[in-house]
């Protein structure tokens, strides 16, 4: 169990590799871009809200482990994105941060790779007990959602006709 659960920790850690794939040799104008799409996000916008993310996933996983049940707070992406000017922010350092702090929340998975990780939970206020396994699926997929988005706004950037 515990030889899977290290290699699922190491796919977990290497989440935002396909990221970085995506975002390799963008100019500062590509990574600005807002497509015209309602609510749509700019890749440097994106690239900041995975820092936000992982602050949150760190904090969490480290809860779960120290504090089982812990209860955590609910935030409101939107409103991040908004109050905290993420158009502002340099994204491709906040993808290194967030990429820094994953491997951070691998290394407490790992700390605790052959127990019972059922055990180490926390409460959600919308979603209830979320076990160690469900957050690293939770983050996984957030990568996930958002790579499609990425992709959007790289073809909408190359279709704007300016």
């Amino acid at each position: 169990m515990k030889g899977n659960r290290i290699e699922r920790i190491a796919e977990f850690e290497s989440g935002y590799s396909r990221v970085e794939e995506l975002v390799a040799g963008i100019g500062a104008e590509e990574l600005k871009y807002v497509p015209p799409i309602g609510d749509a996000w700019s890749i440097n916008d994106f690239l900041v809200h995975f820092l936000d993310a992982d602050i949150s996933l760190a904090f969490r996983v480290r809860a779960a482990i120290a504090e089982p049940g812990k209860a955590v707070p609910v935030w409101e992406e939107e409103d991040w994105h908004d109050a905290l000017h993420y158009g502002d922010e340099d994204g491709l350092a906040c993808l290194a941060l967030a990429k820094g702090l994953r491997a951070f929340s691998a290394a407490s998975l790992r700390s605790v790779a052959d127990a019972d990780w059922s055990t180490y939970f926390i409460s959600h206020p919308s979603r209830g007990r979320i076990d160690l396994g469900a957050l690293v699926e939770m983050y996984e997929q957030h990568i996930v959602f958002h790579l499609p988005l990425i992709n959007r706004n790289r073809q909408a950037w190359r279709n704007r006709g300016g």
